[in-house]
């Protein structure tokens, strides 16, 4: 197992037919579905979130279906826009959250924005009521009930919410029966999967220029300029950001040509909060060689379209920088950019080699491999200078 490792635990959570309704994403270090040791419940969180929405991608994972993720106390007590979007994800509270007057303020927010909230492990207890007020779904853990006792479990809450209730932790055939008897909406347990463990690889993260991130992020005068600033020196940083920029697009967004272009769609504080997040999963990210290359890539193919004279010139940054995520990430050029969204043209150029984007990769390409041509002596300048300029901030 390497530190590009990364590992998530999936459980799905059926409806009466047996249907999947969506599926509870957990943590997990490793491959034991069982195993899930971690620091903090912030840390936690924002591993899962970042794995899901950064490395795989959320449609990878569960599809069109909805996808429940553990959030602790602190997460209701900022009450800013949330970094994903609340169409897929389904936010679930810890039983640890005590409902103070913050948190309820938060919650309520979240509701306002369209955010699904979920109760889990849920005891019935009169201050809760205000949260069960709020929540759209309550998951009760069913496995030390007697299963005589759950019809008046479930209707008791349901006197005073119309919120949907999860079965968890259904073990066997007569618990299904007995919970689906009582009243209960949606069913998670043994009985139907334990959880099932989904692996992959990740880019690294260069600790320098992960620093630096944070550095920005807490500035109260930051720009989007800055952010582009440190993110776009990194493959790592700069693939991540576009794939969660996928996850929360709708069809009526267009696709990017340049990390700019992101930012200044989605905003200042939205990026911020995705930076955030990202900070918090990958401190432990270690730097391939590899990746300078696609770095000095990226600094020659915007200072030779700037040579050129050609308009969007961050765009044949952004290509080069995204040139050699096969040989990062094993996996087909084709495959990896289709789950982006980056635009058609850039695409073309980099997996079939046409267009202005193409030429320019290939310009790249051949002074990687020593084939100087004499004629162009600004050419090479420009390579040279590009080389310096990577050096100088080495990703």
């Amino acid at each position: 197992m390497s530190n590009n490792d990364f590992f998530i635990g999936r459980q799905p959570i059926l409806d009466g037919n047996s249907q999947v309704y969506g599926y509870e994403l957990l943590f997990r270090g490793g491959f034991d579905p069982n195993e899930a040791e971690f620091d903090s419940a912030e840390g936690a969180t924002a591993t899962v979130l970042h794995n899901a929405m950064m490395n795989l991608g959320l449609e990878t994972i569960v599809g069109d279906r909805k996808a429940f993720i553990n959030f602790p106390q602190s997460f209701f007590c900022i009450h800013d826009e949330p970094s994903f979007s609340n169409n897929i994800i389904v936010i679930e509270m810890l039983e640890d959250v005590e409902p103070t007057e913050e948190v309820i303020t938060g919650v309520m927010s979240l509701k306002e924005k369209g955010y699904t909230i979920a109760l889990d492990d849920f005891i019935f207890k009169q201050k809760l009521v205000p949260l069960i007020k709020l929540a759209d779904l309550i998951k009760f853990d069913v496995q030390y009930v007697k299963l005589e006792n759950l019809p008046v479990l479930f209707n008791k809450v349901k006197t005073v919410t119309r919120a949907k209730i999860v079965a968890e932790r259904v073990e066997t055939k007569e618990m299904f029966a007995a919970c689906k008897e009582a009243g209960a909406d949606y069913f998670q347990g043994y009985f139907f999967a334990k959880p099932e463990i989904i692996t992959g690889q990740q880019l690294s993260v260069n600790q320098l220029n992960l620093m630096q991130l944070l550095e920005k992020i807490a500035d109260e005068d930051i720009s989007l300029d800055d952010l582009v600033n440190v993110i776009e020196k990194d493959v790592g940083l700069s693939h991540k950001l576009m794939k969660f920029a996928e996850q929360y697009r709708n069809a009526r967004m267009p696709t990017f040509s340049s990390l700019k272009e992101v930012m200044s769609l989605f905003g200042l504080k939205r990026v911020q909060s995705w930076a955030t997040m990202l900070s918090l999963a990958a401190l432990n990210d270690v730097l391939p060689e590899v990746f300078n290359l696609a770095r000095v890539r990226a600094i020659f193919m915007r200072r030779l379209a700037q040579n050129k004279g050609l308009t969007n010139v961050d765009s044949y940054y952004l290509a080069g920088l995204f040139s050699l995520l096969d040989t990062l990430m094993g996996k087909a050029l084709e495959e990896l950019l289709s789950q982006l969204p980056i635009n058609d043209a850039i695409k073309i150029g980099l997996v079939e080699g046409q267009g202005v984007y193409g030429d320019l990769l290939a310009t790249a390409q051949r002074y990687e491999n020593i084939a100087v041509d004499i004629e162009e002596p600004g050419v090479a300048a420009l390579y040279f200078e590009a080389i310096a300029e990577a050096s100088k901030q080495a990703i």
